[in-house]
C-alpha cells in the first residue's frame, strides 16, 4: 500500500546546499504549520556524505511528545526501491534474470494462474509496473473484505496471495505496453524473489542491504506491533491503539513497501545506492533507464524509482495510513532530500522537498 502520490519532482538541482540544522528546522516548522501536520522532519545528504537533519512538531499530540530525528515511521512505497535494488543484486548474482518469466518461478501457483497476462509477465515488467496488472485497494472485493475483517477480527490483515487475488482478471494493457502503479505487482515480485532464492524477502533485504550499509534504524514490517514507531494520524484520528496495533495491520504491506525508517536512514540508503555501494553503477543505470515511457510526459517509472528528465532527479513517495514519506535525489549535485510526517491525506510532500532545496540556494 502507499502509492507515490506526488509525481512532480523538482527539475532544478541544488548544487551546494548550505543549510544548517537550525535553518532546516525553521523551514520545516513553517511548512508544518501551513500544512497542518502534527510533526514534520527531514534529512539532507550532501555529495560528501554530510547529513543535516531536523524535526519539528509532535510525535504524539495527546501526550505532548516532541518528534525527533530517530524514531521510525512506516515508509510506505519508498520500500519498493529496496525491493528493486535487491532484485538487481540477484540479477548480478545470476540468480534471476530481468527477462525471466514470472511463471518460471511461481507458474505452478494457483493464485498466479488467475492473473491477467500470466504467461507473458517478466521480472522487468513487475519492477516497472508495466505488466498490465491492476491493483487491489480500489476494488469492491478488497473493501468488503476489509470491512468484514475489521468487524470480525478488530483489524485488517491479508496475506499477499489474498491481496493479489483481489485485482481484476482483465488486463489493463498488453505486457510492456503501458504503465499502471500496482502494489499487487510488487507482491508478485516478492513471491518470485522468494521462490528463486529459497529465502524470505525480509532475511534477504536485511543481509544484503540493511546490515552491510549500517542502516540499523530501518525496521521490518514483519509483525503486527511495530517497535520504536511514532503515533500516526489517519484522517485526523490517532492510528495506534493502546496495545500498539493498527486498524490496518502493517505486516500486510510486505514488498509493497514494508519498512519503517526515518529520513536520515532513507538518504543514507540513496547515498549507498547512487555511489555504487549496493548495486553496480550499470545496474542503477538500468533501474533508471528501464520501464515504459509515455512520450507526452517528462517522467517514467523505472525499476523502483520515479525518474524525471532522463535521470536528472529521481526518487519515490510513500503512504501508510497515518504517515507520509517522500525522497528525491538530485543527480547533478549528488544531494538527496527526504521528508516524513505523521499524518496522511492530501499533502504535497514534494513541495516540502522543493522548499528545502530552493531555500538553500545553489
Amino acid at each position: 500500500m502507499g502509492k507515490c502520490l506526488s509525481i512532480a519532482l523538482l527539475a532544478c538541482c541544488p548544487s551546494a546546499l548550505a543549510l544548517d540544522q537550525a535553518e532546516l528546522a525553521a523551514l520545516l516548522e513553517e511548512a508544518r504549520i501551513e500544512m497542518r501536520m502534527p510533526g514534520l522532519r527531514a534529512a539532507v545528504r550532501f555529495a560528501d556524505g554530510r547529513i543535516v537533519s531536523a524535526a519539528t512538531g509532535l510525535a504524539d499530540r495527546e501526550a505532548n511528545i516532541a518528534l525527533d530525528d530517530t524514531v521510525r515511521m512506516p515508509g510506505g512505497s519508498t520500500g519498493k526501491t529496496f525491493v528493486a535494488a535487491l532484485t538487481m543484486l540477484l540479477v548480478e548474482d545470476g540468480v534471476l534474470s530481468l527477462d525471466d518469466p514470472a511463471s518460471k518461478w511461481v507458474g505452478g501457483e494457483r493464485w498466479y494462474r488467475r492473473l491477467p497476462n500470466d504467461d507473458e509477465i517478466r521480472v522487468r515488467h513487475l519492477l516497472s509496473h508495466s505488466a498490465g496488472l491492476g491493483d487491489y485497494p480500489s476494488t469492491t472485493r478488497y473493501r468488503m473484505g476489509s470491512i468484514f475483517r475489521a468487524i470480525r477480527h478488530g483489524g485488517i490483515r491479508f496475506d499477499p496471495e489474498e491481496l493479489i487475488g483481489f485485482i481484476d482478471r482483465k488486463p489493463l494493457y498488453p505486457v510492456g505496453r503501458g504503465y499502471a502503479y500496482t502494489d499487487a505487482g510488487y507482491l508478485v515480485l516478492g513471491r518470485v524473489i522468494e521462490a528463486a532464492t529459497g529465502r524470505t524477502y525480509y532475511d534477504l533485504v536485511r543481509e544484503r542491504i540493511l546490515e552491510p550499509q549500517g542502516l540499523d534504524e530501518i525496521g521490518l514490517q514483519d509483525r503486527s506491533v511495530l517497535p520504536n514507531i511514532t503515533t500516526g494520524y489517519m484522517r485526523g484520528a490517532r492510528n495506534l491503539r493502546k496495545d500498539g496495533t493498527m486498524k490496518i495491520d502493517p505486516s500486510s504491506e510486505w514488498t509493497g513497501g514494508g519498512l519503517t525508517m526515518n529520513p536520515t536512514m532513507l538518504v543514507k540508503f540513496y547515498g549507498a545506492l547512487t555511489e555504487g555501494r549496493i548495486v553496480k553503477p550499470e545496474s542503477l543505470a538500468t533501474m533508471l533507464e528501464s520501464g515504459w515511457r509515455n512520450p507526452e510526459t517528462d517522467w517514467h517509472y523505472g525499476f523502483g524509482l520515479f525518474v524525471y528528465d532522463d535521470g536528472a532527479t529521481f526518487g519515490h513517495g510513500g503512504l501508510w495510513p497515518g504517515y507520509r514519506t517522500h525522497v528525491t535525489h538530485y543527480a547533478a549535485s549528488g544531494t538527496t532530500i527526504a521528508v516524513q510526517t505523521n499524518r496522511d491525506g492530501r499533502l504535497d510532500m514534494q513541495a516540502v522537498v522543493t522548499r528545502i532545496a530552493s531555500s538553500a540556494g545553489p
